[in-house]
């Protein structure tokens, strides 16, 4: 490899927070569920993909509210991800929740967002504790991409 030796203009474009991305096939997604990228595709986090953030919107196909994926249709339809580290306001999260573990990692085995734990389930945090007001009123901030791929560069979350 050599460096660069010339200048070169490369298109580019904000980062806006929000990625859209291919639906696996068949798979039904939620607007405000947890999301992955799983082999290049869309699809309900459970903790075996890599962690994109919550889905905002999405392609209703059949114009009958669903968000279902088809990856034969021209074009396939798109999830919309938050992909910005938002805050999760006023939700429940399990585990022992207290003023104590406010900046404490947070998990979640799967893609429901009432699922929200303390506790550790020997997979990666989708976010962290950052307000408490009681156990079932707490903020989550969920990691960006980059967050959440740079906690498991090494193959374990870096706490």
């Amino acid at each position: 490899m050599a460096d660069a030796s010339a200048k070169k203009i490369h298109k580019t474009r904000p980062n806006a927070g929000v990625g859209s991305y291919i639906i696996a096939d068949g798979v039904t997604l939620y607007e405000g569920q947890l999301v992955q990228l799983e082999s290049g595709y869309l699809n309900h986090w459970d903790e075996t993909g890599d962690f994109l953030g919550i889905l905002v919107g999405g392609d209703d196909r059949a114009g009958n509210g669903v968000i279902i994926g088809e990856t034969s249709d021209t074009p396939p339809p798109e999830g919309r991800v938050n992909e910005s580290g938002v805050v999760l306001m006023h939700v429940a999260v399990a585990g022992t929740a207290t003023q104590a573990k406010v900046g404490d990692l947070v998990f979640c085995a799967d893609s429901d967002v009432a699922n929200l734990t303390l506790t550790d389930t020997t997979n990666p945090p989708v976010g962290r504790l950052v307000r408490f007001r009681s156990v079932s009123d707490c903020d989550v901030q969920l990691f960006t991409p980059a967050e959440y791929s740079a906690g498991i560069a090494d193959a374990t979350w870096n706490s």
